[in-house]
């Protein structure tokens, strides 16, 4: 199964902040109908972890590590396939 950990914004009021409302670094809104960015939150899709903070990039550091620490999964399907069935093997 794969996990995934999206990040999202978010207004003061708690609501979504849209993915085309673009900010300064500091979260202050560039887009006129947006209140501005207060925090970032990831949720891990497997339920285990979570993270919410006012700095965008903090949250997407932690966001990633947290990623890189699921175990690999094992490879199955077509690539396995085609490395089993090389053609150009010597």
């Amino acid at each position: 199964m794969t996990f995934r950990v999206p990040l999202t914004n978010h207004h003061a009021d708690g609501t979504d902040c849209p993915a085309d409302h673009k900010h300064t670094s500091s979260g202050k809104p560039l887009h006129p109908d947006c209140l501005g960015r207060t925090y970032s939150q990831a949720v891990c899709s497997r339920g285990d972890w979570q993270m919410k903070n006012p700095g965008k990039g903090y949250v997407n550091e932690c966001r990633k590590r947290h990623l890189a620490s699921h175990p690999k999964q094992e490879v199955t399907g077509p690539k396995v396939l085609r490395d089993l069935l090389r053609l150009d093997a010597p």
